[in-house]
């Protein structure tokens, strides 16, 4: 883990902003994750470049990871609220829907770990154990996806017409949980 540790807290370093105002770290963590190079696997980074447009730096930190499991709650530790975004694909909804995810839900997901990590889950009560200070408020968004095979760098064309809105809904989230309702 990279920064300095003081008391259970992580103060990761920030990069300048010429401003003589003392850095303040952010208190929520927004990761896209993907792969953007294997079609719709992608749309969560997508979402997260429109949201690190959209979102005030010194309140929101957005990353972009193309790992789960371990390495992923890694990026949790220290922050108040998180935010995961990634493809799915459950043939349970159209291309392109979006819907909102607990962490339970994922005991045994094979999209938020790697073949060599453990689950996601999993990974989440570890660091819980070993002392980590993980986010009290944690919320996973997951965008259906048609093809997370194909070796292509963009989503296929009703996965790609989400973006733009998925960022501006979660956004909303962002500011106001409440105002959350899935896709049908």
């Amino acid at each position: 883990m990279n920064g300095i540790t003081n008391l259970g807290q992580t103060f990761q370093p920030q990069p300048s902003t010429g401003s003589t105002e003392p850095c303040v770290r952010a208190d929520t963590v927004v990761i896209g994750l993907g792969n953007d190079i294997l079609s719709d696997d992608g749309v969560g980074l997508y979402i997260a470049r429109r949201l690190r447009q959209r979102l005030d730096p010194r309140r929101f930190a957005v990353e972009e990871l193309t790992v789960g499991g371990v390495e992923l709650v890694e990026r949790l530790i220290g922050y108040r609220r998180a935010v995961i975004i990634d493809a799915c694909r459950t043939g349970r909804r159209a291309p392109g829907a979006l819907t909102r995810h607990r962490p339970e839900e994922f005991m045994r997901s094979l999209r938020l770990a790697s073949y060599h990590t453990i689950d996601f889950a999993s990974a989440l009560e570890l660091v819980r154990r070993l002392g980590g200070v993980l986010p009290e408020d944690l919320a996973i968004f997951a965008i259906e996806a048609a093809d997370v095979e194909t070796v292509q760098e963009s989503c296929t064309p009703p996965v790609a017409a989400c973006i733009e809105s998925a960022a501006e809904r979660i956004a909303r989230f962002l500011e106001d949980p409440a105002s959350w309702r899935d896709d049908p």
